[in-house]
């Protein structure tokens, strides 16, 4: 029964890996203040902090243009620059003046219509919350 299983899984993972190998799977952000690309990947933990003040970013509108906007700004809890989130965090309600570290996970979803594999955020749990 562990055979089989295992071996679902495994093919579980090759299927999911065929279906987007022709899809853009990386993504800019900053790094200890140099643009890097990193791909996209489904991460079931990891800890951010949430600035508190949103900063103006560019997003695409429902008609694919891009327009300004407001947006979170975080960083992983090691990092020295903030990035800005171009979208929210499901499942969190961000509330201005305070500086969160949250643990969130990541999901790829694969948009085969644009040909870009997105990052999703969902929160796992508030860790702090702090007014400024």
């Amino acid at each position: 029964m562990k055979k089989l299983a295992m071996a679902a899984l495994a093919t579980t993972f090759a299927l999911a890996g065929c279906s987007t190998m022709n899809l853009a799977d990386e993504r800019a952000m900053v790094v200890e203040g140099q643009t890097v690309n990193v791909k996209v990947v489904n991460i079931p933990s990891f800890k951010v902090e949430i600035a508190p003040r949103k900063a103006v970013c560019t997003v695409m509108n429902t008609a694919g243009a891009r327009v300004e906007s407001e947006c979170l700004q975080y960083r992983q809890t090691y990092q020295k620059n903030f990035n800005t989130l171009n979208g929210n965090i499901q499942g969190f309600t961000y509330e201005p003046n305070y500086r969160y570290i949250l643990d969130v996970r990541q999901e790829a979803i694969a948009d085969t219509a644009s040909g870009v594999v997105k990052p999703a955020w969902s929160l796992n749990e508030i860790i702090s919350k702090t007014a400024e």
